[in-house]
């Protein structure tokens, strides 16, 4: 177990690390010199260290990340640190908003198509639910714009301001977190996954036993489901951050999304690589979290 736990932590940094360099690269070769771009001075170029060769830049920036300083945003000089911290709560709040309303639609439909696969319902349900799957984000999230403007004469981008009041609130959080769950692809693949995880929990010999007993057979699928549904969960995280930029955008949800479509029109690239590390990282710990998980509760992962 503690051996399992060493490799899952030295690979998860080794990624990091090769995520970091990536990141670091990608950034650079856009064309131009930032401090051009921005017209930044002799002083503020050298304090930035934009005036070291780069090597020496992204292990400087790397050293500083390990302490969390991410830098100076290159349009306004805001801490990207600060950013970062001001505006991932909502991007968290909407990531994993999304994945519970996903998974609280597809859990039930799964289930259902996976131990009734010839029922009428559970193909109608399959159908309506890969439609809203294969509808890009964006596109679902402009009608669900158009509705409110046109039938309920209603501004939901705009954010609430003042005492908290849940109709408010619920109308400008709710339509992105339901757009990124329906809308982003990831609801198809859970209630795939989940048919065919109950099919084959449904095969077992010891559902066969609990079922010749006379027992009540949902104790047993719930608890050979949790590990699997943990894992697809896990695994589409990183396609549910993949869609928040879109979403974001669309219904001026002000998260790291959005933060960082304008960092890349101002080509803020502090701002971009900060945001872009952040999102690997957590997308890394939840992984290395599942492992542990997976190996903790499998015996079988152990050998």
């Amino acid at each position: 177990m503690l051996r399992n736990a060493l490799r899952s932590l030295v690979f998860f940094l080794g990624c990091l690390l090769l995520v970091s360099a990536a990141i670091f690269c990608l950034v650079h070769l856009t064309p131009g010199n930032i401090a051009e771009i921005h017209n930044l001075s002799p002083q503020t170029a050298h304090v930035l260290h934009l005036d070291r060769s780069l090597p020496v830049q992204y292990l400087l920036w790397l050293g500083n990340c390990l302490r969390l300083d991410f830098g100076i945003s290159t349009v306004d000089g805001t801490p990207v640190f600060a950013l970062l911290r001001d505006y991932a709560p909502t991007t968290l709040f909407l990531t994993f908003g999304s994945l519970f309303f996903s998974l609280l639609i597809a859990i039930p439909i799964g289930m259902y198509r996976g131990l009734k696969p010839l029922a009428r319902l559970g193909k109608a349900l399959s159908v309506v639910v890969y439609t809203l799957s294969s509808i890009p984000a964006f596109v679902l999230g402009y009608v669900v714009l158009a509705v409110a403007f046109g039938v309920f004469h209603s501004y939901i981008t705009t954010p609430p301001e003042g005492p908290f009041h849940f109709w408010k609130w619920t109308a400008y959080y709710l339509p992105p977190i339901l757009v990124l769950a329906l809308g982003n692809g990831s609801l198809g693949e859970f209630v795939r996954f989940i048919s065919l995880e109950a099919q084959n929990v449904d095969a077992a010999m010891f559902i066969k036993a609990a079922r010749a007993r006379g027992v009540s057979l949902w104790p047993h699928f719930l608890r050979s489901l949790i590990l699997p549904v943990f894992n697809i969960a896990v695994t589409n995280i990183a396609v549910l951050l993949g869609g928040l930029v879109v979403v974001e955008r669309v219904f001026n949800f002000h998260g790291l999304g959005w933060l960082s479509w304008e960092a890349t029109l101002k080509r803020d690239f502090p701002v971009i690589m900060g945001i872009t590390l952040l999102m690997a990282v957590v997308v890394r710990v939840l992984m290395l979290l599942n492992e542990l998980l997976s190996t903790w509760i499998d015996p079988r992962l152990r050998q």
